[in-house]
């Protein structure tokens, strides 16, 4: 896609990490704030063509690539700073480059051919190049085991047909990860799913835009409807380390344990934003910051910052491509819940703060609400995730005959630490059914505890004690709530009534 020199590709192929990563937040910050106006440049879709080349010419996949073939190591703690370093100037650049890395480069360097890798790594380091991931489909969502995309076996390698959309690049990205079930004599699908690399640049391979979407956010990134209708080879089939779920389940838990790095940039600059401007703005005798509302809500946007700081350092430890995460399911839900959560509510706070001055999609408060709305959505809904954490908890209970919370919290390797802070709230016995509302309440509480609990390890490993308390002190509050939430006893039900209107109520009609 980009042809770039390639004295330029291999600048920094020896360089130590914090020198890159100090060029890499310069660039980004020349590029978004001296060369483009970003706040004007929002209301455009796409991104100027020089904005994305220079960008990548600093090389940031190269962090997700292997040393043996020219990238920098692959190392998660390299991954999320570069992510966080992107997401603090502009959101869509992180998750451009998330998308490049979780979704295409780490699953193909875990599944991928030599040969394949050999080929693929060595254009994404020397010309630039980007990839994406295709998943989705139209009619399954959620439910994505039911994909109608399949694959059958060719003379001369494979034939892939379907019909995907919400690509993230769609029309852009010059390979793709594409999922798809094996087709049976009878015109039956399997029950697992297989991945295949594509490659845009030769013409049998390459992909149909049907049609491009107004998303309603994160205006850089095209997304659209793609028809697949591909002859593939032999090399371009992944091979995952058992079934294709269990790829698919270790690709998408590495994915959800690169939220953190999107994540904390866009909070801290939410964060600085929302301070500068308490701290300028007067209403009445007195600057916005000394309002106890205010505070409120600048607390919990530091608090935001602190706790995902503490998911950083644990999916920095954990999510190396050396490591399966097929069975980090429940830890991998927590950070994408719970983060994505943070990173909507702090956009409402510095929207709530900045007033009708925020109320712009050309202004950061304003767009920071639609860019990081789909964050709760993609890779599933955070209702349907919060259940999963909440089922998984009580499986595991019921498994060690425990029903009270409070007691199997105390010895959960999640939750070890943190549950003795909370007991007040988790001391209950669980009921043995419980509706779907109150086990999306339970998992957001059971989030809480979790991420605290990585909290409190980052304030052992050398973190700002104060900023930690202070991050506890919001998760209290927190946990309250939902505690609160899901003991509640009444539960509304939506009654299919029709015509009724409250002037049938009312006695002094005119006649």
């Amino acid at each position: 896609m980009l042809q770039l020199l390639a004295q330029d590709a291999k600048k920094s192929e020896l360089e130590p990490f914090n020198k890159f990563i100090g060029r890499f937040r310069d660039k980004l910050a020349y590029l978004f704030r001296e060369r483009i106006d970003a706040n004007a440049a929002n209301l455009k879709r796409g991104i100027p063509p020089f904005i994305f080349q220079e960008v990548f010419r600093q090389q940031p996949q190269a962090a997700s690539i292997q040393k043996k073939y020219g990238g920098r190591g692959a190392n998660p703690a390299e991954i999320l700073a570069v992510l966080e370093a992107a997401s603090y100037e502009s959101l869509a650049l992180s998750l451009i480059l998330g998308i490049n890395g979780a979704l295409f480069l780490e699953p193909l360097a875990r599944m991928g051919s030599e040969s394949l890798k050999q080929k693929v790594f060595n254009r994404f380091i020397n010309e630039g190049t980007t990839g994406g991931l295709m998943i989705t489909e139209p009619d399954y969502g959620t439910d994505a085991l039911s994909m109608k995309s399949y694959w059958e076996p060719t003379p001369g390698g494979y034939h892939v047909n379907g019909l995907k959309h919400w690509a993230g690049l769609t029309g852009w990205a010059d390979y793709w990860l594409i999922t798809a079930r094996g087709k049976r004599s009878d015109g039956s699908l399997s029950r697992d799913l297989s991945f295949f690399v594509c490659d845009s640049s030769c013409p049998e391979q390459r992909i149909v835009v049907e049609e491009y979407f107004n998303n309603l956010g994160l205006y850089i990134i095209p997304y659209g409807r793609n028809v697949i209708d591909v002859q593939l080879p032999f090399d371009h089939k992944l091979e995952p380390n058992g079934s294709g779920v269990n790829g698919l389940m270790d690709m998408l838990h590495r994915s959800r344990m690169r939220f953190p790095g999107m994540a904390l940039g866009y909070l801290k600059r939410l964060l600085e934003e929302a301070v500068s401007h308490c701290n300028e703005r007067k209403v009445g005798k007195c600057k916005l910051n000394k309002y106890d509302q205010v505070q409120r809500r600048l607390a919990r946007m530091q608090a935001y910052v602190t706790i995902c700081s503490a998911m950083c350092k644990h999916a920095a430890e954990l999510s190396s491509i050396h490591n399966n995460l097929t069975g980090e399911g429940l830890i991998a839900n927590v950070h994408k819940t719970i983060l994505s959560d943070y990173m909507q509510d702090a956009a409402q706070s510095l929207l709530h703060l900045t007033g009708a001055k925020g109320f712009k999609q050309d202004h950061i408060a304003g767009r920071s609400i639609t860019d990081s709305r789909p964050f709760q959505i993609f890779e599933g809904s955070n209702d349907v995730i919060y259940v999963q954490i909440a089922d998984k908890f009580i499986k595991e209970m019921r498994k060690k005959n425990q029903s009270n919370l409070y007691i199997f919290l105390t010895s959960h390797e999640l939750t070890t630490l943190s549950a003795g802070y909370f007991k007040e709230y988790l001391d209950v016995s669980l009921s043995e059914s419980l509706p779907q509302r109150k086990l999306v309440d339970l998992g957001k509480l059971l989030s809480c505890v979790a991420v605290a609990d990585k909290t409190l390890l980052l304030g052992e490993s050398g973190y700002n004690k104060a900023l930690v308390a202070a991050a506890l002190d919001v998760l209290s509050e927190d946990i309250a709530q939902h505690s609160a939430a899901y003991r509640n006893k009444p539960i509304a039900t939506y009654h299919d009534v029709a015509g009724q209107s409250w002037l049938d109520c009312v006695d002094n009609l005119g006649g």
